[in-house]
């Protein structure tokens, strides 16, 4: 009866050796994966930063004044449409 405890005992300890480590590298692999997700956010963030202050810079410089000048955001309107309509034409 002694070896079949013995035994028992070994295979519960390497069960519980492996159990350890593989608990380990999950932890390792959770840490990696965060930290890669981290960074991803953090692009994306900058990303939509500059984005927003492109988007102001161009509402500033574009619309703000085309806004104040009806007649010229006509024209360029139907210049717009114009080109609009001419390229739909010779892709048809």
């Amino acid at each position: 009866m002694d070896i079949v405890t013995d035994i028992a005992t070994i295979i519960g300890l390497a069960r519980d050796g492996m159990l350890l480590l593989l608990l380990a590298a999950a932890l390792i692999a959770v840490i990696v994966i965060a930290r890669k997700v981290i960074g991803l956010i953090n692009t994306v963030r900058n990303t939509a930063e500059k984005a927003h202050e492109m988007l102001e810079t161009v509402s500033e410089k574009v619309v703000t004044p085309a806004a104040s000048n009806p007649k010229a955001f006509r024209i360029l309107g139907s210049v717009l449409g114009f080109l609009a309509r001419r390229f739909r034409r010779s892709s048809d």
